[in-house]
């Protein structure tokens, strides 16, 4: 059973959730935080559902064995298809990126939000359908990016070809009414 000192468990299919894990240290300075990145099988994006909802579910009982007190789903691809598998199996709070993220930018929005992500997470439709959750006349328009993981993969950061790519992408986004962009 966890306990008050107990880590906190927080789990992705590679290393983006570490900006989450980042977040906490800053604002719990003294947690324990267990990080599980699935390195060995990313990018989940191209995944079929049943392999996503497998994947996170061995990373559950990983974590769950650890005895941490919370799960952070910090993967939107993870989270988008697989939130429910996590909660049903878990005894303790389970917390996600994709509820999170549509509560910030409901916040911040005032025309529409915009929502870039995986292949999976946009087809999912879960942001979409948190931010219509919390305010159902908010415009939302979501575009899928699947190029993205492989190029931040590459290292390519900083480079000619992803910011080709990112205009192209972001085109018919910013066609849309927006003035929140989440990704």
């Amino acid at each position: 059973m966890a306990q008050a000192s107990s880590p906190i468990g927080v789990f992705d299919s590679g290393i983006g959730g570490l900006t989450v894990v980042r977040a906490l240290m800053e604002r719990l300075p003294f947690e324990d935080i267990i990080y599980f990145g699935d390195t060995a099988r990313v990018p989940y994006g191209v995944k079929s559902r049943e392999t996503i909802q497998s994947f996170t579910a061995q990373i559950t009982e990983f974590l769950l064995a650890r005895d941490v007190k919370l799960l952070i789903i910090a993967c939107n691809t993870m989270a988008a298809v697989a939130v429910d598998t996590v909660r049903a199996m878990s005894p303790v709070p389970v917390l996600d990126v994709i509820d999170a993220g549509a509560r910030a930018a409901v916040a911040h929005a005032r025309k529409g939000v915009g929502v870039i992500g995986t292949p999976t997470t946009i087809n999912s439709n879960a942001y979409a359908r948190s931010i219509h959750a919390l305010n159902p006349g908010m415009h939302v328009h979501s575009q899928a990016c699947p190029l993205f993981v492989p190029l931040v993969e590459e290292g390519w950061l900083d480079h000619e070809v992803t910011r080709l790519t990112a205009q192209e992408y972001l085109k018919p986004v910013f066609v849309e009414q927006i003035d929140t962009l989440v990704l």
